[in-house]
């Protein structure tokens, strides 16, 4: 246990950090505007389109000042100045919208200003805001808006907007803002942070637009001290300290909009950003999540009987826990519907999810967790992170529930209904390198899962064609795939709605290998894309006519795998992530990838061979390509393997990934020559 008589180390550092900051040299922090002739001063210097990289709108400053009381409820003040730099940046501000959830926070509109370049001044009433819902897909939990129309604005003008917001925003409800409706009276409870006593944040610098100048100042009081961390660049920072405050500024000037690069990593791992947090450890959070958490999981008759039945006649543990997920990532339908106070980090109650069949993903998490206690096993929730980092400060930074099963061994084994559906796994193989943290009584660090290997995530493709002495093609295409690959293949045929729509996805697969392509129909088993006890194969039979260019007596022909007939941007994303010269951020394919081919061509009577396509060998970090043909028996025999080896690809590898893709989309242009013997 740790000895009360002494202080707490983050107090020590906190202390120490204020200190420094108090003594050493303070960097030159900008000073707010006192007026309006500083005001217009600041827009006149922030410059044009032209000085903007063509932007339509800039960002003059975005202040935020926040004050949190014990309870860790944060008062939020936000001052805004955007200049409109084009008539499409004026059409960008025709209204001001502010999105919220009304059950955690409440924003008042406290001013809105128009400066015009003639220098006249318009006031906006702050009670020309609607309140209106939000449009709503997937998770129905009473999101709400702001609408507040705009004056027409000119080049050259500027909108002053200045809000006060308190309350609490869950991570991976970003998207619905951070601003709610304040009522006279309201019950100032509703707004404290769910981690009662604890204040964490992650403020971003950057944006779509040019900023500035983006500056947070944040206070609290004298015994909650921040523990925080800058990424993506340098920001400045300074801490200071009267006798009940702490309080930390952060700002940076002159940021370019953002950018995002094809098939780049989340915003959040490359912009400048600020994470902070009071909370001490991640041991804390998360014996917090156990705590908050752990009464949801109680099974009633109807679970237990229905878990007796998913696990009669099973032999192993393994069958078991996935019988148990699998029923509960295709049965609990991915709708979710609001419970009111505590959704977003409560987890709904086991028998309240079995009846109503829906929810969202910790929704799912929670009811394989009720089956799993059930069946006699120790399982827990886990927050996680899909598609970005968690850095090290204990802040709020997840958008994702799944489940952790204690094994015989002592550690974990990482369950997720919600990725998959339609999927042999019980843990998506496109969560490799993903932070975690499990919510247990004894408390658990900051994870991450294991890299997958690319064998895992492969597509298989096994061609068996012909051409005759015309030139004709026909030909069988059989798609196979594991992981990632295998769900995406079964994914592709749910998600379509007809067997027209089907049979269009194996069109497009054919359409690839020429014009005048046709396809056989192709018969889906819907019942076979439910039992993920073996690999899904799709047979597609398909005729080209004049596929084969006939040259006097000479026959070319492109090997028919060669062209990348699975190109699909869910199953290979690579083939449309290298086409820039340079990057400046990484790649992120949600897994390492796998594409196998192996072809035989039987070729028309009498014909010899000339030449054939390269053999390539490419070998990196990054990626790999292997291809080889030859002519065996009266038959062109081709094999190639594409190998991503990497889930994210970072800038400094992506010479040899580009590499890689370019000769891959090469072999298109790259022909077996024949010429008819004597």
């Amino acid at each position: 246990m740790r000895d009360r008589r002494r202080p707490s180390p983050l107090t020590f550092l906190a202390a120490l950090a204020a200190l420094v900051a108090a003594t050493a040299p303070r960097a030159q922090e900008p000073p707010a505007p006192s007026n309006d002739g500083e005001l217009r001063a600041l827009v006149e210097k922030s410059g044009s389109s032209r000085d903007n990289a063509g932007a339509d709108l800039v960002t003059v400053f975005k202040r935020t000042r926040v004050e949190v009381e014990p309870s860790g409820l944060g008062h939020i003040h936000e001052w805004q100045l955007l200049k409109c730099l084009t008539e499409k940046g004026a059409a960008q501000l025709a209204r001001l919208r502010l999105d919220f959830d009304p059950t955690s926070n409440l924003v008042e509109v406290r001013s809105l200003r128009v400066l015009r370049k003639g220098g006249a001044v318009e006031t906006i009433p702050p009670d020309r805001a609607v309140d209106l819902p939000q449009p709503q897909d997937a998770i129905y939990w009473g999101a709400r808006m702001k609408l507040v129309p705009i004056p027409r604005l000119d080049v050259g003008d500027a909108l002053e907007v200045r809000t006060y917001m308190k309350g609490f925003l869950i991570a991976y409800l970003d998207e619905m803002g951070a601003a709610g409706e304040a009522g006279a009276g309201a019950d100032d409870q509703r707004y404290v942070p769910p981690m009662r006593g604890h204040f964490y944040d992650v403020v971003f610098f950057q944006d779509a637009v040019p900023v500035k100048l983006r500056h947070y100042e944040l206070t609290t009081p004298r015994d909650k001290p921040v523990q925080f961390e800058t990424y993506g660049g340098e920001v400045k920072t300074y801490v200071s300290f009267d006798d009940a405050h702490l309080t930390y500024r952060f700002w940076k000037e002159d940021l370019p909009a953002f950018h995002a690069e094809a098939r780049g990593v989340a915003a959040s791992d490359v912009e400048p950003k600020v994470v902070l947090a009071t909370v001490p450890s991640w041991p804390e959070k998360s014996r917090w999540f156990a705590e908050v958490n752990d009464p949801q999981f109680g099974a009633d008759g109807a679970i237990r009987e229905k878990v007796a039945e998913l696990t009669r006649g099973l032999a192993t543990e393994e069958e078991k826990v996935a019988a148990i997920v699998h029923w509960a990532a295709d049965n609990i339908r991915y709708s979710g519907i609001t419970m009111g106070k505590g959704e977003g980090y409560t987890l709904h109650p086991g028998p309240m999810i079995f009846a109503d069949r829906s929810g969202v993903c910790k929704d799912k998490a929670g009811m394989a967790i009720t089956m799993l206690r059930a069946a006699g096993y120790t399982a827990y929730p886990a927050m996680t992170m899909a598609g970005a980092k968690v850095e090290r400060i204990p802040a709020d930074q997840f958008n994702h529930c799944v489940v952790a099963r204690k094994k015989a061994d002592g550690g974990f084994e990482l369950l997720d209904p919600t990725w998959v559906v339609f999927s042999p796994e019980v843990w998506s193989s496109a969560e490799g390198e993903q932070n975690y943290v499990i919510g247990t009584p004894g408390g658990e660090e900051l994870g991450k899962t294991p890299a997958f290997d690319p064998a895992a995530n492969k597509i298989r493709i096994e061609s068996s064609a012909a051409l005759d002495a015309q030139g004709n093609l026909s030909g069988t295409l059989t798609i196979s795939g594991l992981g990632v690959a295998d769900q995406r293949l079964r994914r592709e045929m749910v998600h379509a709605s007809t067997a027209r729509d089907r049979q269009a996805w194996f069109e497009e697969v054919v359409a690839h290998l020429g014009s005048g392509a046709s396809v056989e129909r192709v018969h889906v088993d819907y019942a076979a894309l439910q039992d993920v006890s073996a690999p899904v194969r799709f047979e597609v039979r398909y005729r080209v006519p004049g596929y084969a260019l006939l040259a006097g007596n000479d026959l070319i022909v492109v090997p028919p795998a060669s062209r990348h007939p699975v190109a699909q941007p869910s199953l290979a994303p690579y083939l449309y992530a290298a086409d820039d010269a340079t990057r400046t951020q990484a790649i992120q394919l949600g897994a390492p990838r796998m594409m196998e081919v192996s072809e035989t061509l039987t070729l028309p009577a009498s014909f010899r061979v000339v030449t054939l396509p390269k053999d390539r060998s490419l070998d990196g970090k990054a990626a790999s390509l292997t291809t080889h043909s030859e002519v065996r028996d009266g038959k062109l025999v081709t094999t190639y393997r594409l190998t991503v080896k990497r889930r994210e690809v970072p800038v400094s590898d992506y010479g040899n990934f580009r590499e890689v893709v370019r000769e891959a989309k090469a072999m298109l242009d790259d022909p077996a020559v024949f010429a008819r013997g004597r």
